[in-house]
């Protein structure tokens, strides 16, 4: 199971995976509004936790860390209107079964779309 996440650290998760290569701790704790001790706090929590990895980074004649997200948003767009979850062939789809994915005329049309 995931670990809780405050407000502010699914805050902070929620802007970080706005741009793959991450941001520069100092800019995540602007944005948040919070002091630099909390937000390298911020840091430090989300990446214990898996979400992000903290990279040291030189920027502004200082050490500094850029966090970058370690999960990626998925587009479900596509996968609407696929047949299969409410499929009436579902409890015998399979390669031993009567119907298969191969071979399903369902899949097929959607695929091509043609329904």
């Amino acid at each position: 199971m995931p670990a809780k996440l405050s407000k502010l650290e699914e805050k902070a998760l929620a802007l970080l995976m706005q741009n793959e290569v991450g941001m520069l701790q100092s800019e995540l704790w602007h944005k948040l509004g919070v002091t630099s001790r909390e937000g390298s706090r911020i840091g430090i929590k989300l990446e214990r936790k898996g979400y992000i990895k903290r990279v040291k980074a030189f920027s502004n004649d200082r050490w500094t860390r850029r966090l970058v997200p370690l999960i990626k948003q998925i587009n479900i767009e596509p996968l609407i209107g696929v047949p299969c979850p409410s499929c009436v062939y579902d409890n015998v789809c399979g390669p031993r079964g009567e119907h298969h994915y191969k071979t399903c005329i369902l899949l097929e049309e959607w695929l091509s779309g043609r329904k």
